[in-house]
């Protein structure tokens, strides 16, 4: 799609989908990160989605899985320090 959709139209697909996740008993939550589109984030045991719903109507899904691999609590700060060398 390349034409942008009313407000209304946009409120109706977000909630749409919202309805049918909480109908699904699967935590999300609806948040702002894209100019040209609101995201929904959901979480299930071992994946992670982003859902965005742009202003042309469409929607794309990023789905995240874990590995399955558990790591100790020294990872919290290996994890934190490669994150603060990227944003350096």
């Amino acid at each position: 799609m390349s034409d942008i959709v009313s407000a209304d139209a946009l409120i109706e697909r977000i909630n749409d989908i919202t309805n049918r996740l909480g109908e699904a008993e699967i935590w999300h939550e609806v948040r702002f990160f894209r100019e040209d589109g609101v995201s929904i984030l959901a979480h299930v045991p071992g994946e992670y989605w982003e859902i965005d719903i742009l202003t042309d109507g469409s929607v794309d899904v990023e789905v995240f899985r874990t590995t399955g691999e558990l790591e100790d609590e020294a990872a919290i700060d290996r994890l934190i320090q490669s994150q603060s060398n990227r944003t350096q």
